[in-house]
């Protein structure tokens, strides 16, 4: 899930359709799905999703396409461009788990034939701008736990749920490990609107912490 401030609602993402939900709306007020957003057949799976103005960028699982779909001004949605992992990876790169949109960027959390992570930054035309520095793996080929969060000043937040593990992406790209040794067994997190707070929602034991972002 996502908001798009452009429109002024949330998207929701399943694994096959894309929803609009409107928070000001009166109740009984439910989600209301757009059918012009369709995964490239039912055997796909979307994965992930981020906005920028009017366009919506939807990672399907492993990154097998990126769909780039923008809506009118009159609410209708349309396909603008469907990317290939071919157009987004290198050759041996084994996929996409996040694609995420800050103010100026589309960055890509990339799982390699290594198994380790890195974030790639691309323009907006899915062009790469900047290779990502690797930094630790995840827990095998097949399972995509990881989480990417831009902090909309040009750095990156990006969580290894397999080892635990937060990273900082700074401006030239370099990732910095936020350690601590308390942090275990994270399961979320999100950045406060001015970049200067993390909350991180962790089990077992099941708490949520605060941290001050330098």
């Amino acid at each position: 899930m996502c908001w798009m401030s452009s429109i002024s609602v949330f998207v929701i993402l399943t694994i096959h359709s894309v929803y609009l939900y409107d928070p000001t709306k009166p109740s009984p007020n439910h989600p209301v799905k757009v059918d012009e957003i369709q995964p490239l057949d039912r055997t796909h799976v979307l994965a992930s999703i981020s906005s920028y103005e009017r366009d919506i960028y939807i990672n399907y699982h492993k990154g097998v396409h990126i769909d780039q779909y923008r809506v009118s001004l009159t609410s209708h949605w349309t396909l603008e461009k469907r990317y290939s992992k071919m157009d987004c990876c290198e050759t041996k790169d084994i996929g996409i788990r996040d694609a995420r949109c800050d103010s100026q960027y589309i960055c890509l959390s990339i799982m390699q034939s290594d198994l380790k992570w890195r974030l790639d930054l691309m323009s907006r035309e899915m062009k790469r701008i900047r290779r990502g520095i690797v930094m630790d793996a995840g827990e095998n080929q097949h399972k995509f736990f990881s989480m990417l969060i831009p902090l909309h000043d040009q750095r990156w937040l990006f969580v290894n749920w397999y080892s635990n593990k937060l990273w900082m992406v700074d401006q030239q790209g370099k990732p910095k490990l936020m350690k601590d040794s308390k942090i275990k067994n994270i399961r979320n997190a999100c950045i406060s609107s001015n970049g200067c707070y993390m909350a991180v929602r962790t089990e077992k034991p099941c708490a949520l912490k605060l941290y001050k972002l330098e």
